[in-house]
């Protein structure tokens, strides 16, 4: 009888001294995430938390002290770099400007729930939609889009190279730009606010599973950072990015394009993949903002039938106070 007692339980100590082994293997790891295949490692901070905390609370069941200290430095090093998004910031001071909501949705280039997608656009009454892995289907099924956003570009594409951005603030200029090798576009949106202009770069790089793939969307990530550096007054980088914030290459992203992460003090928002729940969840949809633009909210959309959760961000573009246009909140 103890026997049987006792091999469930030696069996629960094992795994867990093996779980948490390998947390610790993948926490160093992580450490060396610019290259290409260890970059994997540095998107599951929050599952890594999570799992260091069951192997501490296992561990003091068996009063197992001698690794009880590893488990809990596991978890602590990386809840640091959750910290910046848990981390409530001070409230800045409330600036002057146009109130302008951007919404987007990877939706799918397979999925065929156009209506989602439609009643999710009418439920968020964005001024700006970008819609990502646009296919021609997508672009027929949407049409009724052109009308409430009278400003748009769409651009079409196979295997979720496609884009579109819908605006009800006129363009003053808009640009198709290709800045890699691979077939997926970028839309540089420059559009006419009251008194400014605000530019809106949306970006989908290719998800980085091969070598190639991977130095594609890190040259989108240059090219981006490079334009934008050079593109003066407020600016906006929106998109599915494949990368979290934990990146390495993220934040040379952040650094060399002098914008700042809009989720930062906020939450984590986590947007792929659909329908795990949001704690197994990864954050890899981003907007990120210039210093002239405050945010005012984060938060995530309905569900559309897509692998992702779509992203709503609340934006004030410093700059005179204006009405946002007809129809608009």
């Amino acid at each position: 009888m103890f026997l049987v007692d006792a091999i469930p339980k030696v069996f629960v100590y094992r795994l867990t001294l093996a779980a948490l082994t390998v947390l610790v293997l993948l926490t160093l790891a992580s450490q060396f995430g610019q290259f290409v295949y260890l970059e994997l490692t540095t998107h599951f901070r929050l599952q890594y938390v999570l799992a260091s905390l069951v192997c501490a609370i296992v561990l003091v069941a068996f009063q197992s002290w001698k690794f009880l200290p590893i488990a809990i430095f596991c978890a602590v090093i990386n809840a640091v770099y959750l910290g910046p998004y848990l981390r409530t910031n001070p409230a800045p001071p409330q600036i002057t400007g146009v109130r302008v909501r951007l919404l987007h949705a990877n939706v799918l280039k397979g999925n065929t729930n156009y209506q989602a997608v439609l009643d999710l656009v009418n439920e968020a009454n964005a001024d700006v939609v970008v819609l990502q892995e646009f296919t021609e289907d997508w672009s027929e099924h949407t049409q009724e889009l052109r009308v409430k956003y009278p400003y748009f570009s769409v651009e079409p594409r196979l295997q979720g190279a496609g884009m579109a951005i819908f605006s009800r603030y006129p363009y003053e200029e808009l640009q198709a730009l290709k800045l890699d090798d691979s077939t997926h576009l970028a839309i540089l949106a420059r559009l006419k606010l009251a008194g400014t202009t605000l530019s809106v770069l949306s970006m989908h790089p290719p998800t980085p599973i091969t070598p190639a793939k991977f130095r594609n969307r890190n040259q989108q990530f240059s090219e981006a950072a490079e334009l934008l550096k050079q593109t003066g007054g407020p600016k906006v980088l929106i998109g599915d990015l494949n990368i979290t914030m934990w990146s390495p290459y993220f934040k040379t992203l952040i650094q060399n394009s002098g914008l700042r992460d809009s989720r930062s003090g906020l939450g984590l928002y986590p947007t792929w993949p659909m329908p795990l729940p949001s704690f197994l969840r990864l954050p890899i949809d981003h907007c990120l903002v210039s210093s002239d633009i405050q945010v005012n909210g984060f938060q995530i959309g309905s569900r559309t039938g897509s692998d992702h959760r779509p992203i709503i961000v609340d934006l004030t573009i410093a700059g005179p106070p204006a009405s946002s246009p007809a129809g608009s909140r």
